[in-house]
């Protein structure tokens, strides 16, 4: 996490939350499990990639890049790094609250952690 940027670190470890929920139905936590998956935000970025005739932006891209930590029953080791984008609309002028950033994030990790379960299924295809 940023020290530099606190708020921003909420955010996002609200969002990474939202979303490891919002896929798979509850938090991950089980003390008895095989396999232990440890995430970390690596990096974040909110950005805007169109602008209005007046020069307000008008479309948002959030991108968060997270790296996973894997250890399986065996003790063997992966470490992933994926990135997931959202982008999204605004109104010309409007201001990017609390919530718009929470949301933006949030849709940008569930597409970041999609993008971990197929690299974890294809591994796994891989070793058999």
């Amino acid at each position: 996490m940023d020290v530099k940027q606190p708020q921003e670190n909420v955010f996002l470890k609200d969002a990474l939350n939202e979303a490891v929920y919002t896929l798979f139905g509850s938090n991950i936590t089980n003390q008895n499990s095989n396999t232990t998956i440890t995430l970390s935000i690596v990096s974040s970025s909110l950005d805007p990639l169109d602008y209005d005739k007046n020069g307000y932006p008008i479309l948002y891209r959030s991108s968060v890049t997270l790296q996973a930590d894997i250890t399986d029953k065996n003790n063997k080791k992966r470490t992933y790094s994926v990135n997931g984008t959202y982008d999204f609309a605004t109104s010309p002028n409007s201001v990017i609250n609390d919530q718009i950033k929470l949301n933006a994030f949030k849709k940008a990790s569930i597409n970041a952690l999609n993008k971990l379960i197929a690299l974890i299924t294809k591994d796994g295809i891989n070793e058999h």
